[in-house]
């Protein structure tokens, strides 16, 4: 008989988690909302723009050829370079050793392709409300139903899983220690806006980045830089905002968030017209950034119970390919726990 697996979390970590898995292991992807996660996209008036992740950033190695290989022509190269600014808002080139990554129809349907690769049963706007280790296998609660799994994945943000872990009805030690863990990881707020402007921008770059991090605007991503995103003739930026502006601007109405980036924005690209955006959008990730993780052994620890974790918290930095490294280590981790051979 088959082994099966549930892995709690539609995002790029659960995905990688996903295709790690072999073919003859049944997964079910329980997502509370849409699949992608922080790789999430939003579409309007013919555009589309990525408002989490920018880019799926890949050095050219075997996770990238994993990728390639996986999306297939839906994933798109985003050719122009990446400049930094300084505090003075002086513009200057920046090395760059690494390949960045789309979806033709936005980033998340990089998420889709992995999990369609890896034949997974994806159910979106499932919340999982329980867990319970009974008698060698794991009872999953929803709104809808119980199941039973063989093992379980929680690729869930840390807050989420610590709420799932202390709630479990699992006796093992280490359930507390890794839920107190996940629970004490920091995470910082990040608000991201996207400005549309029906006209072309004449610069060369597609982003800009900060060299001082804690500046109030330490990204800007130009989505007319990836093919099929933002019709010929238009300009559409993302900009995402500093964590200690998040932290201090919590507060803030997002029409007054929109206007107050398109006039900083404008200076810095040396357009005075970015003042005024036709439309906007405006979303804040509230725990968008994690700093620090579990220790490696403690996950390792639950691995005997048949359970796993993975994320970007895990890998202790908010990064998409960390997250996906993140999950394809756990699902291999678990194939081997099976006795079987991984994937990848």
């Amino acid at each position: 008989m088959p082994r099966s697996v549930c892995v709690v979390g539609g995002g790029i970590a659960g995905a990688g988690t996903a295709y790690a898995l072999p073919e003859d292991v049944e997964v079910s992807v329980l997502e509370s909302r849409s699949v992608g996660g922080r790789l999430a996209s939003r579409r309007r008036e013919g555009c589309v723009y990525d408002h989490g992740a920018d880019h799926l950033r890949l050095a050219d190695d075997d996770r990238a050829e994993l990728v390639k290989a996986v999306v297939g022509d839906t994933l798109i190269e985003i050719p122009e370079p990446i400049h930094q600014f300084e505090a003075d808002g002086t513009i200057t080139d920046r090395p760059d050793e690494f390949t960045r990554w789309s979806g033709e129809n936005g980033i998340d349907g990089i998420v889709w392709a992995v999990l369609e690769a890896a034949g997974a049963d994806v159910e979106e706007g499932a919340t999982v409300t329980g867990l319970a280790c009974d008698d060698g296998e794991w009872v999953v609660s929803t709104g809808r139903d119980s199941r039973r799994f063989d093992a379980i994945v929680l690729a869930t943000p840390a807050a989420a899983t610590a709420v799932l872990l202390e709630a479990a009805n699992w006796d093992a030690p280490v359930r507390r220690r890794l839920a107190d863990v996940a629970a004490d990881v920091p995470h910082q707020p990040v608000d991201v806006v996207a400005l549309h402007y029906p006209f072309e921008l004449d610069v060369s770059y597609y982003g800009l980045v900060s060299v001082e991090r804690a500046s109030d605007v330490v990204w800007l991503g130009r989505q007319e830089c990836k093919p099929g995103h933002v019709p010929d003739g238009e300009s559409l930026l993302t900009v995402q905002l500093g964590t200690l502006w998040s932290a201090a601007n919590a507060g803030a109405r997002p029409q007054e968030t929109a206007l107050e980036v398109a006039h900083r924005v404008a200076p810095l690209v040396g357009d005075d017209r970015l003042r005024e955006p036709d439309w906007w959008d405006h979303h804040r990730w509230g725990r968008g950034l994690p700093s620090g993780g579990p220790e490696a052994s403690l996950c390792d620890r639950t691995l005997e119970y048949d359970l796993a974790v993975a994320g970007d918290w895990v890998a202790g930095v908010g990064q998409a390919h960390a997250a996906l490294d993140s999950g394809l280590a756990a699902g291999r981790k678990l194939a081997e726990q099976f006795g079987l051979e991984p994937v990848v």
